[in-house]
């Protein structure tokens, strides 16, 4: 009788986890491995696709056309995790001194925006640079594209780092300045350190996403700034070349994979380091 009930909660747990599982399963396993498939077949000239085993998509990605739109995308998402980043770490450490209302008016205004549809955003963010703030006319361009990433992704870069400010114990600071330390040495010797791990996550936060982004630089670039989204929005649906851009996106998907991979390590060793 005592074994039996010892098993129960094996059991509950088991049926528990199987629509995760399903879910994962059939929505990002099961579409990965058809991406994967497709991207060994090859296009033939009449529009068809060949099930032949070839890495010609693979072959065709390393052309200086489709490398250079591969290599801008990856400097625009990096640019923008830069930014995102130099914003979000005093935003963060801010909001995480705050006490009482001024706190909650404060994460208020960071996920109040989250709640609007992604698209209004982006046309809001148009309106603004039709503006021409400080007399730049930044529609339909890569610093106007850069902005608009920086604005829909910001959140997403403070709310790690400020969890992270939370559970600081403040008389930290205020020994090492009681020491003698300045505030350049405050920031770079103690609290950058001390959350490595909430700057990498909030890094891989806005860096995966801003990669494949479509929307921004298709309404905020225009037709003159092509990104790896408008890429694959072309290859899928008007040059219906799918091994190439099958190919592109388990490219991403191996590049968001390795990025993870890194930063569990990393939390691993600093586990390790620590105790």
């Amino acid at each position: 009788m005592v074994a039996s009930k010892r098993k129960l909660p094996s059991l509950n747990t088991t049926l528990l986890v199987i629509p995760l599982y399903a879910w994962i399963i059939g929505f990002l396993v099961g579409p990965f491995v058809i991406l994967s498939l497709f991207s060994f077949n090859t296009r033939l000239p009449d529009g068809t696709t060949s099930t032949a085993l070839s890495l010609e998509a693979y072959r065709r990605l390393l052309d200086p056309l489709y490398l250079g739109i591969i290599l801008r995308s990856l400097a625009l998402a990096l640019a923008n995790t830069v930014l995102c980043l130099l914003l979000a770490f005093p935003t963060a450490y801010l909001m995480a001194r705050l006490r009482g209302p001024q706190k909650a008016l404060a994460l208020s205004l960071i996920l109040i925006p989250l709640a609007t549809s992604f698209l209004i955003r982006i046309f809001a963010v148009m309106d603004f640079l039709r503006l021409k703030p400080f007399g730049l006319d930044g529609l339909y361009t890569v610093p106007g594209i850069l902005f608009a990433l920086c604005y829909n992704y910001l959140p997403y870069a403070i709310l790690p780092l400020y969890a992270s400010f939370q559970r600081q114990d403040p008389r930290l600071l205020e020994a090492a300045a009681d020491l003698g330390a300045s505030r350049r040495q405050l920031v770079t010797r103690i609290l950058i350190p001390l959350h490595k791990s909430a700057i990498f996550s909030a890094a891989l936060f806005v860096f995966i996403p801003s990669t494949g982004e479509y929307l921004v630089p298709a309404l905020v670039g225009g037709s003159r700034q092509f990104f790896i989204g408008n890429f694959l929005q072309n290859q899928f649906l008007t040059a219906r070349n799918w091994p190439l851009g099958s190919a592109l996106i388990v490219l991403l998907l191996f590049l968001t994979l390795l990025g993870l991979r890194q930063l569990r390590r990393y939390e691993s060793f600093s586990t390790r380091k620590g105790a």
